[in-house]
């Protein structure tokens, strides 16, 4: 009797052991990219649900941030690839690839070397996820990063910044919220 009593004992034992193990293995959802010195907090513009634009015509209405992080968009998902220097992307096109639950990393006027390390940093950790583009509407030197529904600004370029920001919102689209 003794025997069986200690077998259930260490049994359960193992049981607590294993599901304490398995809950705190657990990965949460991705952490959310934290300020550092060159970028802002994450900002939540307000989430615009629109439709797809024919051609190349204007969004109606204004997009709810600059760069935009949701809203009227282009019909047809363009490449993510590295676009040419001459053919940014356009506000409906970026639109478009946040819907597709990719990232967007918008810069203007930043020296060749940072353009390179972005791009680098685009193809080989994010192929298909993450687009980079020049955008006019940004102040010179600033770059800045969008996902569906979500914003981060930065004063230069800051490659750990945006490796967090596109762990935490590649893959994220309308459906997801």
């Amino acid at each position: 009797m003794r025997l069986r009593s200690r077998q259930r004992r260490a049994a359960l034992g193992l049981v607590v052991v294993a599901l304490t193990a398995c809950t705190s293995s657990a990965q949460p959802g991705p952490r959310q990219p934290s300020p550092t010195a060159a970028c802002g907090p994450v900002r939540r513009p307000p989430v615009q649900v629109f439709g797809h634009l024919v051609g190349d015509a204007e969004p109606p209405v204004p997009y709810s941030s600059t760069p935009p992080t949701s809203g009227w968009h282009a019909s047809g998902v363009p490449s993510i690839a590295p676009r040419p220097p001459g053919r940014p992307l356009s506000e409906p096109e970026q639109v478009s690839v946040l819907e597709a639950g990719g990232v967007v990393v918008t810069h203007r006027g930043l020296a060749a070397a940072g353009r390179r390390a972005l791009h680098r940093l685009a193809e080989r950790r994010y192929p298909g996820r993450v687009a980079v583009t020049a955008y006019d509407e940004l102040a010179p030197g600033r770059v800045v990063m969008a996902g569906w529904g979500a914003l981060q600004r930065c004063d230069g370029v800051d490659l750990g910044a945006v490796a967090a920001f596109a762990d935490a919102h590649a893959d994220e689209h309308p459906s997801a919220h």
